[in-house]
């Protein structure tokens, strides 16, 4: 090979490896762009999956509320308590201090019975028929209103003198069951959240579908107890119609029973067990002869030990009624002494059933102040002054003390 074939071969070799670098240079440019760009679109989908997992996060704990209402339904009692809960959990899911929950009364008006952020004045005031304003059109439609703004709003009613709302956004979801439309549930968007959305209306419809179900399970449940108190009341008395010394005896004993439970702040339902307990305590005196009950002297050993038995005819007559089971050892422990000296199984302290407990103390009350077959009444003060004697003794101390509290407050009232 010549020199200048060598120099052109080289030449050429150059050429080639400039090309070559020149092709790398650009690729390398390109991929970095196309690295940079996919990094970037990377960092968006990153963004866009964090927005989405907060929001999915967000509606679970939504969901996660409307659950907890559920469970915590269950276990309120009156209606009060209930929709307020409901007015609660709706300000919470939506993040607002103002919302209402209205439902019709017996002149088809709408009241507000539970709100957040209303003045006792408007409340109060508030009365809206069917087909008028918002409320009264979703009660009559059943279909969900929202108001984009409530100055504005021609639908909007509110009283002349009442106070303006502080927010323009505005929702109202109807309160159904089955067909029916019992009330409305209302809520305003705070001034610095967004407009409300599709999500916020289907939520809120889940959160009044519900309550109004769990609000005609309680009104089911609370007319079923009526009649099982009138049921109650009328076996009572029955009792004593047996006995003409103990006439109204019953009814005296479940009013002041009532009262000392709710003195010691019990639970709605223990109340009500204690009151069935004292109306019926002596419920087993029908299994006991009438020359017995009424004899004016003393009784005879043998004619006691028919007369202890009262707990336990009282007690086998009323557990197998299922409304009744709570109350059936109230029952049957309400002649237990508290220092364990009672019958029917010697029971002392705490071992014995509040109720029964409470029992024993209204019961020796109204005994001491009623006419019996061997002895006149005697006074409200010696009534008092026996308790005190049987304090820790025959009765709980604790128990006494509050009587004796609820007796002279009735006396200066």
């Amino acid at each position: 090979m010549t020199m200048s074939m060598v120099s052109i071969f080289c030449a050429v070799l150059i050429v080639i490896v400039f090309i070559l670098l020149i092709i790398m240079f650009l690729q390398n440019k390109k991929y970095r762009q196309t690295t940079g760009k996919l990094h970037q679109q990377i960092k968006v989908v990153e963004g866009k999956l964090q927005f989405h997992t907060m929001d999915i996060d967000n509606l679970i704990m939504m969901l996660a509320s409307i659950h907890e209402f559920g469970l915590t339904a269950t276990g309120l009692v009156s209606k009060e308590e209930l929709t307020q809960a409901v007015v609660d959990t709706a300000c919470s899911l939506i993040h607002s201090d103002l919302a209402s929950l209205m439902l019709l009364n017996a002149n088809n008006e709408l009241n507000i019975i539970s709100s957040r952020g209303l003045s006792p004045k408007v409340v109060e005031s508030t009365k809206i028929k069917i087909g008028e304003g918002i409320a009264g059109r979703v009660i009559s439609t059943g279909k969900h209103i929202f108001v984009e703004n409530i100055e504005t709003d021609i639908r909007f009613l509110r009283p002349n003198d009442a106070e303006r709302y502080i927010s323009k956004s505005f929702i109202s979801v109807p309160l159904r069951v089955k067909n029916k439309v019992i009330g409305v549930l209302n809520i305003n968007s705070p001034k610095t959240k967004k407009q409300f959305d599709d999500r916020d209306v289907k939520l809120l419809t889940i959160l009044a579908d519900q309550a109004a179900m769990t609000l005609d399970n309680m009104e089911l449940f609370n007319n079923l107890q009526s009649f099982y108190f009138e049921m109650v009341q009328t076996l009572a008395r029955a009792i004593d119609a047996k006995d003409s010394y103990t006439y109204d005896h019953a009814d005296r004993a479940g009013k002041y029973a009532k009262a000392i439970a709710k003195k010691m702040n019990l639970p709605y339902t223990i109340v009500r067990h204690v009151e069935y307990a004292a109306l019926m305590h002596d419920i087993g005196k029908i299994g006991i002869a009438d020359n017995i009950l009424s004899k004016p002297g003393k009784l005879s050993d043998e004619e006691q030990e028919v007369i202890r038995k009262h707990p336990s005819i009282g007690h086998r007559i009323i557990a197998p009624v299922q409304f009744l089971m709570p109350v059936a050892p109230m029952v049957l422990y309400h002649q237990e002494w508290f220092d364990g000296s009672g019958y029917p199984e010697g029971l002392s302290g705490e071992e014995i059933p509040l109720g029964a407990r409470i029992v024993a103390v209204i019961d020796a009350y109204d005994a001491i102040t009623s006419n019996r077959p061997y002895r006149k009444a005697l006074t409200q003060e010696a009534a008092i002054n026996e308790l005190k004697k049987g304090s820790g003794k025959q009765f709980d101390p604790k128990i006494v003390d509050i009587f004796i509290n609820i007796l002279s407050q009735e006396t200066n009232d």
